[in-house]
């Protein structure tokens, strides 16, 4: 079909990477009027470059990828409106999403949490672990899929070898200041970070081994206002908040 390529002038690798952060992180397609044209102005790249990348590298047309994207906006909303509950509205959507773009990381991840919602627990796994396996090293939704494992219990995050050993030497007094340290440096730590879920339920759980429950629900409503706005991490928290026994 494009037997006289529009790209060769351009890194066909690096262009897809701006397209893809561009959709993810400025949304242009919530736009009522967002067209491919649009799109080609905002890549800075004329309408046959875009349309060629879209089809040979991509393999999606525009409408495909961004009408999976509209319904996997669409699916999260549903959802953060039940209290992060991917209801079947939600997952119908999700799933829409999925038929469009196979990769969508969103539907994917949810489709993940409604499996697990229903009892499938090897079904989510299998989900999130497929999505770890094809990811980029540094893709910024990696941390949120590694906390889901962990909730599933797949996962278990672990003092290093070095502190371990510490401790074993220390007198009970010292053991406790050290541990207090440790506490003290991951509240710190979630002030600038509050999307980290499985730091703020190691800090309640924390509070609570340390017997300071005031201190551990001061915890837990820090982290309910730090991830309200984003139904997944709100689910995840929710979801270790009943594992240590509080209500999620």
């Amino acid at each position: 079909r494009y037997e006289n390529s529009h790209l060769t002038q351009i890194d066909t690798a690096d262009l897809a990477h701006s397209l893809i952060d561009l959709l993810k992180n400025e949304q242009p397609y919530r736009e009522p009027d967002f067209t491919k044209h649009r799109l080609a102005e905002l890549l800075d790249v004329t309408q046959h470059q875009l349309g060629e990348l879209l089809n040979v590298h991509i393999g999606k047309s525009f409408s495909e990828l961004t009408n999976a994207l509209r319904c996997a906006d669409l699916g999260e909303a549903i959802a953060a409106a039940s209290g992060g509950v991917v209801t079947a509205d939600a997952k119908t959507e999700f799933d829409r999403a999925i038929a469009l773009d196979p990769n969508e990381v969103k539907a994917r991840y949810f489709l993940g949490v409604a499996a697990q919602q229903d009892g499938r627990k090897d079904d989510a796994v299998k989900i999130w672990n497929d999505m770890l396996a094809s990811a980029p090293a540094d893709a910024p939704w990696r941390p949120l899929v590694q906390e889901a494992l962990v909730r599933a219990g797949v996962v278990a995050p672990k003092l290093s070898d070095d502190t371990i050993a510490a401790a074993k030497d220390m007198s009970e007094g010292d053991r406790n200041t050290m541990i207090r340290g440790m506490v003290d440096r991951l509240a710190t730590r979630l002030k600038d970070n509050g999307n980290d879920v499985e730091g703020w339920l190691r800090l309640v759980r924390a509070y609570m081994v340390l017997g300071e429950r005031d201190k551990a629900q001061a915890a837990l409503a820090d982290a309910r206002q730090a991830v309200g706005n984003d139904a997944a991490r709100l689910q995840l928290l929710n979801d270790g908040l009943k594992s240590l026994g509080l209500d999620g």
